[in-house]
């Protein structure tokens, strides 16, 4: 899954692709590098310690989002996901082209946002997070015991999906790397995915240029998210070990080779062919 961000404030690329043009052609070049879907979003949700993100409007975030996939679409017939908590926002969205939801609220924020996903038929992504709002969920990262508990929250927002009548086959979970957890529990995180798996979803994850990356893989305070690739690619290894069906990345070239050379070192061992006449040894 290749990021899009149409914000003027991201973490990671703020204001480069905040243009609409700029952002399309952004898309459309994640797809040809590799990227099995988009995710577009136009409300930044990085936390405090990079600034606090501010909530947007309704319309502003929709000024943002709907042009880049509309524009998209026109395009490529590739899926495309929106990321956003607000359900007038999705619902514009997936009326212009998107195929899934990608909320990092798990429907907590808006509680509309789980009859809009069933109306329409679309997939969606649950990902965990401390509270509603990216601008405190660092507040408070205490856990009795982090793989347990974000398991069982994560379940509790999949019953509610149930309830609303989105069929399970379109849901996947995300433990939602660096919303609401410290940077050791991030680790811990992607060490016990399989624990996620237990929940019979697919399992998404987004480790890509974070905090914690720049922390463990020793890139100064100062860096920028460039400078985090690195890092970012050993996440990828992890999260491709743990049975992650979904990575969301900013690189997806470089990710997408990682990848394919990390399923050519699993692939089974092929003995060479002797040429013909050779005697066995």
């Amino acid at each position: 899954m290749g990021v899009v961000n149409v914000t003027p404030d991201s973490f990671s690329d703020g204001g480069l692709f905040f243009d609409r043009d700029r952002a399309i052609k952004r898309a459309l070049a994640l797809f040809a590098e590799g990227a099995a879907v988009v995710d577009i979003g136009g409300e930044s949700t990085r936390p405090s310690n990079y600034g606090e993100a501010q909530e947007i409007a309704v319309e502003e975030e929709m000024r943002r989002v709907i042009p880049v996939i509309e524009g998209v679409r026109r395009s490529s017939a590739l899926p495309i996901s929106v990321d956003t908590r607000k359900s007038a926002v999705a619902r514009a969205a997936l009326e212009a082209g998107a195929d899934l939801v990608n909320d990092v609220s798990s429907f907590r924020f808006d509680p509309a946002m789980a009859t809009v996903v069933a109306e329409k038929g679309a997939g969606a992504i649950l990902m965990h997070m401390r509270g509603t709002d990216p601008r405190t969920m660092q507040r408070d990262t205490s856990y009795g015991h982090p793989i347990a508990d974000i398991a069982m929250e994560l379940a509790q927002a999949l019953e509610h999906a149930a309830e609303a009548g989105i069929p399970a086959e379109r849901i996947a979970v995300d433990p939602g790397l660096g919303f609401g957890k410290s940077p050791e529990e991030n680790l811990l995180l992607l060490r016990h995915l399989a624990a996620l798996r237990s929940l019979g979803h697919p399992v998404a994850v987004g480790a890509s240029r974070k905090g914690f990356v720049r922390k463990f893989s020793g890139v100064g305070e100062d860096s920028s998210a460039a400078e985090r690739l690195a890092g970012s690619l050993a996440c990828l290894a992890a999260a491709a070990e743990g049975g992650a069906a979904i990575v969301r990345v900013h690189d997806v070239a470089d990710s997408s080779r990682f990848l394919r050379m990390l399923a050519a070192l699993r692939a089974p061992a092929i003995a060479p062919a002797r040429p013909a006449g050779a005697a066995a040894r």
